[in-house]
């Protein structure tokens, strides 16, 4: 395997281009396949059908593909159709010559919808064997798109998936994609890269850094579009955070200011799009309610290090040719020191890539779109060869950007400072001073979830509210540092005699609330046998020995339960225990 890429600055460098390809070839002793990547900022109809007849009489089998994009790379240099990079490439132009492996490109325009264009993809991955990797290009956004991920995410998980956006709008008199001739303004081009010895690596680069509270998604209105946040209107947390305001003329300034996520193993970012009056916010790919989000900063040294640790890894993997797709979010940040991302690994491997406004990837399985990524994609075909030794470059920071970096890491330093004060406080508010304990009021909020998770999953538990029977006496005999000390003892029998996912609480003086996740009748009696017997030691502790019992009153769940129906259960159930001759009773309702 073997690729070249080439800088176009004028017309007359595509014939140059192409026969240094042609001498590429000539040094391989078999080609399988060529795939051939005009990158330009546009793609007009004459353009593209010169270059792919020019293309095609050196190399009349090639699979010749366009693809219009803001910017990109090649070689470590940039191209750009933008008027402030006037000694830029106009264009770049990749071969990418296969020994033994071949790919397949498809089209599907937008005409087509997305769950129709995902079965198609899903029809030719049924039915290719050795699979290795699969590219999404797509022109620009398309509604469905979340169907259509998950629908793929059904391949076979040891297919690789990577992707990127082309374009954030639509327009119709735009060549986005052209492929041997089929020019699409929308939909998505799809790669797949199919050989046993071919082997894909994509290594993710992130970079951003997450800071202040972290929030819960509490109502959406649809995948993209945020209602509230820890319950309060979506905008109020952006407003008090950032200074965002409905209304404002754009949200550029805070491009750089994302909400991250954990999903899947990775940290995703969605960008800010809109904010509505009614406070709702919208945001640039999908979230589920429930998933929690922090906001991130850019920082130019720490996107910078990631990639280039990235990269220093990418090449134990000893790629032959490498393909970046890197965010937008990157390029507006970095600005002229974005070359350093991509500069020392382009001395090693072959590189080439482009900007995107959004990038798909796959991660345990998932298909799955994010923001402010760069994604690396190494190929190779057979065994390992000689591994690249990977050099730093240093990027040379003007002022501004240092500002901005020391401003990050101090953000980012207050943060974790505020992070441990917040967690030691949480641990206060939710435990019981005396016993360690979870206390009543942290109980009930995680009573809510579990019970939630319970009756979606059909999965039983059982609940017991339990005190010590005259435990009255103990304080009046004894001193209440004595029913401290019991009560102490009591928590510890508690603790050992439940499992780990089970909870148990101080639910107020002498009586405690426990909670056993997963568990039938026959499990809370397993249980309640076992505090019974752990409860034989509390006598000990009495100086004249007498004996302690407990009454116990347990409840197992049913259908239509709610926390409070559980409760008045387990009170009853208590209270009946404590009425029975003898008390140290278990009455189950």
């Amino acid at each position: 395997m073997k690729q070249f890429s080439s800088l176009l600055y004028k017309e007359e460098d595509l014939a140059l281009c192409l026969q240094e390809a042609k001498s590429v070839a000539s040094s391989m002793e078999h080609i399988s396949d060529l795939l051939v990547m005009l990158f330009a900022s546009e793609l007009s109809v004459n353009t593209m059908a010169d270059f792919e007849r020019a293309t095609r009489r050196i190399f009349p089998q090639a699979k010749v593909v366009g693809l219009a994009a803001e910017c990109g790379f090649a070689n470590g240099k940039m191209w750009s159709g933008a008027d402030d990079m006037p000694d830029a490439a106009s264009a770049a132009v990749t071969f990418t010559f296969f020994s033994s492996s071949r790919v397949i490109p498809l089209a599907f325009d937008g005409q087509s919808d997305a769950l129709s264009a995902a079965h198609g993809l899903i029809k030719t991955i049924t039915q290719e064997k050795e699979i290795k990797a699969i590219g999404l290009f797509f022109a620009g956004q398309i509604p469905g798109v979340k169907k259509l991920l998950d629908i793929l995410s059904d391949a076979d998980e040891e297919i690789v998936f990577f992707g990127g956006l082309l374009s954030d709008q639509t327009d119709g008199r735009r060549i986005v994609i052209d492929l041997s001739g089929h020019r699409m303004s929308r939909g998505f081009l799809s790669l797949v890269f199919v050989g046993a010895e071919l082997h894909v690596k994509v290594l993710p680069s992130f970079g951003w850094k997450p800071f202040g509270p972290e929030v819960q998604i509490t109502r959406m209105a649809d995948e993209c579009m945020v209602v509230e946040l820890d319950e309060k209107p979506a905008s109020e947390f952006f407003s008090h955070y950032l200074g965002i305001r409905h209304c404002w003329e754009s949200l550029a300034s805070v491009e750089t200011f994302p909400m991250c996520l954990n999903r899947n193993g990775i940290t995703l970012a969605r960008r800010l799009v809109d904010i509505h009056a009614d406070g709702c916010v919208y945001v640039s790919a999908d979230l589920v309610e429930g998933e929690r989000l922090r906001i991130a900063s850019g920082d130019p040294i720490a996107i910078i290090s990631e990639a280039q640790r990235t990269h220093d890894e990418l090449c134990e993997f000893s790629p032959e040719a490498v393909f970046i797709i890197n965010c937008m979010g990157h390029y507006v940040m970095l600005q002229k020191n974005n070359v350093y991302e991509y500069a020392a690994i382009s001395r090693l491997v072959p590189t080439h890539g482009f900007y995107s406004f959004a990038e798909f990837l796959r991660s345990k399985g998932k298909v799955m779109k994010t923001n402010l990524m760069m994604l690396s994609v190494g190929f190779r075909e057979g065994e390992p060869k000689e591994v690249p030794i990977y050099k730093p470059v240093s990027p040379q920071f003007g002022e501004q950007t240092s500002i901005i970096a020391h401003l990050v890491h101090f953000v980012d330093a207050m943060t974790k400072e505020w992070e441990s004060a917040h967690s030691k406080l949480v641990v206060l508010a939710e435990r019981d001073a005396l016993t360690g304990l979870m206390n009543r009021r942290a109980m009930e909020r995680s009573f809510k979830d579990i019970l939630h998770d319970a009756l979606a999953s059909d999965i039983p538990f059982a609940v017991m509210m339990l005190d010590m029977d005259d435990f009255k006496g103990i304080n009046d005999t004894f001193g209440h540092a004595m029913g401290d000390e019991a009560l102490v003892a009591l928590a510890d029998i508690l603790r050992s005699s439940v499992r780990s996912v089970d909870i148990v609480s101080r639910w107020g003086g002498d009586e405690f609330f426990v909670i056993l996740t997963h568990a039938d009748r026959a499990a809370a009696e397993r249980v309640v046998e076992r505090i019974h017997r752990g409860a034989s030691s509390l006598s000990l502790l009495m100086p004249d020995k007498r004996s302690v019992g407990l009454s116990i009153g347990v409840t197992l769940s049913s259908a239509h339960d709610t926390p409070e129906s559980v409760f008045q259960r387990a009170d009853a159930a208590l209270y009946e225990s404590k009425r029975t001759a003898g008390k140290n009773k278990v009455i189950f309702r």
